[in-house]
């Protein structure tokens, strides 16, 4: 039975117009994928995309670097390709991700949590929230 990953990133993003296709292709995919999953076709697995475009798969290092090109002296940082400093490997953002998804689906499969350096870090503070109600209406 196939085991499709499906990352958040793209859910409810009907508004979002991608090259050469049309508005809402991204949730009309998903149902149909879910629909697929209640007949017994596939199974569905919805990833968190957090932090899977800024690990590397390879060493799991999160110090990542923008490639840079230089014409003449112009220097431009391309968004889309990452060096990771750690092992020199260049990588495709896109790839990347794809592949550290497939991680952590793996170890979700083994029954296991998502791996650490794929979580979210919480904010941690030693500062009281404070109120600004004054209690005008209270």
């Amino acid at each position: 039975m196939p085991l499709v990953i499906f990352g958040d990133g793209l859910r409810n993003k009907d508004h979002i117009k991608f090259k050469g296709l049309r508005h809402g292709i991204s949730n009309k995919t998903y149902r149909q994928l879910k629909c697929r999953e209640g007949l017994g076709k596939l199974l569905l697995l919805d990833i968190n995309e957090c932090k899977t475009s800024k690990t590397c798969n390879s060493c799991f290092n999160q110090d990542l670097e923008n490639m840079k090109c230089r014409r003449d002296d112009d220097i431009k940082t391309i968004h889309q390709v990452l060096k990771c400093k750690s092992c020199n490997i260049f990588w495709n953002r896109d790839v990347m991700a794809s592949k550290n998804m497939l991680t952590i689906a793996r170890s979700i499969w083994n029954g296991h949590s998502r791996p650490n350096i794929f979580k979210r870090q919480l904010a941690t503070s030693n500062v009281a929230a404070s109120s600004h109600f004054d209690g005008a209406l209270a």
